[in-house]
C-alpha cells in the first residue's frame, strides 16, 4: 500500500486518489481552454481548480488522520479530521470566490478584457472538464455517504457544484 494512504479504507483510498487525479486532469483542461481561448471567465474556472487540488490533497490527508487509531492523546480516534478538511474547503471555495471578483472588477474598470479566440475547443474542454467533474462529485458523495465520511462528501458536493456552475 502506498504510504499516504495508510490507514484509509480501500472504498475511500480509491475515491480519495481519484478525486486528486482529476483535480489535476480538470486543472491541465481548463488553463489548456484559457491559453486558447483567452477567456475571463475560463480563467476564473481555471483558478478555481487550483482549488480543488488543494483541497481534494487536504482531504486526502484528513482521511488518513481521521482513520488512524485511537492513541493516549486521542482515546476516542481522530475522525473531528474530517470536519477540519470539510471546513478548509470552504475557506478555499471562499479564497477562490474573492480572487475570481478581484480579476473581474479589474476586468471591467480597466476594460482590459482579452479577444476571446478559439471558441470551439475552449468549449470542447471545457465540456470535457464539466463532464469530468460531474461523474467524480456524483462518485465521491455516493461513496462518501455508504462510508459516512463528510470529508468525501464534502468534497463530492464540491465537484458537483462546480460542474452545475
Amino acid at each position: 500500500m502506498v504510504p499516504i494512504l495508510k490507514n484509509i479504507p480501500v472504498p475511500e483510498a480509491r475515491a480519495i486518489v481519484l478525486s486528486v487525479a482529476v483535480g489535476i486532469i480538470l486543472l491541465l483542461l481548463k488553463f489548456a481552454a484559457y491559453f486558447v481561448t483567452g477567456s475571463a471567465a475560463i480563467f476564473s474556472d481555471a483558478l478555481e481548480s487550483i482549488v480543488n487540488v488543494l483541497a481534494a490533497s487536504i482531504a486526502l490527508y484528513s482521511l488518513r488522520i481521521a482513520h488512524a487509531p485511537a492513541d493516549p492523546e486521542h482515546p476516542y480516534g481522530h475522525g473531528k479530521a474530517e470536519f477540519l478538511a470539510a471546513a478548509f474547503e470552504g475557506g478555499m471555495i471562499l479564497l477562490a470566490a474573492v480572487v475570481i471578483t478581484i480579476r473581474t472588477i479589474d476586468i471591467l474598470l480597466h476594460k482590459s478584457a482579452p479577444t476571446v479566440g478559439r471558441l470551439d475547443l475552449g468549449i470542447a474542454l471545457i465540456g470535457t472538464a464539466m463532464v469530468l467533474n460531474g461523474a467524480a462529485g456524483f462518485y465521491l458523495i455516493r461513496i462518501g455517504r455508504r462510508t459516512k465520511s463528510l470529508t468525501l462528501e464534502a468534497d463530492g458536493q464540491h465537484l458537483l457544484a462546480d460542474a452545475i456552475t
